[in-house]
C-alpha cells in the first residue's frame, strides 16, 4: 500500500509488547504468545510485521516467532540453531497486521525452546538481517571479533556488514540465492510478490 510506512506498525507492535511485559504481575514466567497477541490487539497502525521475541528461562531459550524474523544461536562461534521461518511461499512470510478493509490479521505464532549454554551468542533480527548475511558470515565476524567485543560492538559490526551487503551490486545475498532457486530473475520481481 503506497503512502503507508510499514515500520510504524512494527514499532507500535513492539512498544505495545514492552508495555504488556512491564505490566505483568507478579513478575515471573512470561507467556510470550499471550503477550505478543495482546500487543497485536492494541496495535492500531495499518500494515503488518513479522516478529520474534525471546526469553531466557534458566538454560532454555524460549521464543515466539511469526514470519521471517528470527534468531540464530552460535556456540563456540559456530551456528548450532536457527529458528524456523513461517511463510506461505517465497517472500510472503506470515505476519501480524491490520488492513484497511479486512481489519486485524492474526497469524499463527510459532512457539519453541532451545537449550543454551554459558557463552552461547544469540543473534536476533528481521529479514533485513537474514536476507543480507549468511550464517557463515556471522561465524566469521564472531571468530574475528567475538572473543574481545561486547555484545553492542558485535551488533554494530553485524549491522554494518548487513548494510554494506544490502547496497552492493556484486554481493549474492541469501535472498538473491533463494530467489534464483525459485525461478525469480531479479530482486524487483521478488519485491513485487511481497507488495501485492
Amino acid at each position: 500500500m503506497k503512502g503507508i510506512d510499514s515500520g510504524i506498525f512494527a514499532r507500535e507492535l513492539m512498544s505495545n509488547y514492552l508495555t504488556a511485559l512491564r505490566s505483568l504481575k507478579p513478575k515471573g514466567d512470561v507467556n510470550l504468545n499471550k503477550i505478543l497477541l495482546k500487543a497485536h490487539s492494541k496495535t492500531v497502525a495499518l500494515r503488518s510485521s513479522t516478529a520474534c521475541v525471546v526469553t531466557l528461562k534458566r538454560d532454555r531459550l524460549c521464543y515466539a516467532n511469526v514470519g521471517d524474523s528470527g534468531f540464530m544461536v552460535f556456540r563456540g562461534k559456530r551456528l548450532v540453531y536457527r529458528s524456523p521461518t513461517q511463510h506461505s511461499f517465497f517472500n510472503y512470510p506470515f505476519s501480524l497486521g491490520n488492513w484497511v478493509q479486512k481489519g486485524k490479521r492474526r497469524a499463527s505464532v510459532f512457539l519453541g525452546e532451545f537449550d543454551v549454554e554459558q557463552g552461547d551468542i544469540v543473534v536476533a533480527g528481521t529479514d533485513g538481517l537474514f536476507n543480507n548475511l549468511f550464517s557463515s558470515e556471522i561465524e566469521e565476524i564472531l571468530q574475528e571479533h567475538g572473543g574481545r567485543s561486547c555484545p553492542q560492538d558485535l551488533a554494530w559490526t553485524i549491522a554494518t556488514v548487513v548494510s554494506m551487503n544490502s547496497t552492493s551490486e556484486d554481493y549474492d545475498s541469501p535472498f538473491a540465492v533463494v530467489a534464483e532457486s525459485e525461478g525469480i530473475k531479479n530482486e524487483s520481481d521478488a519485491n513485487t510478490l511481497w507488495e501485492n
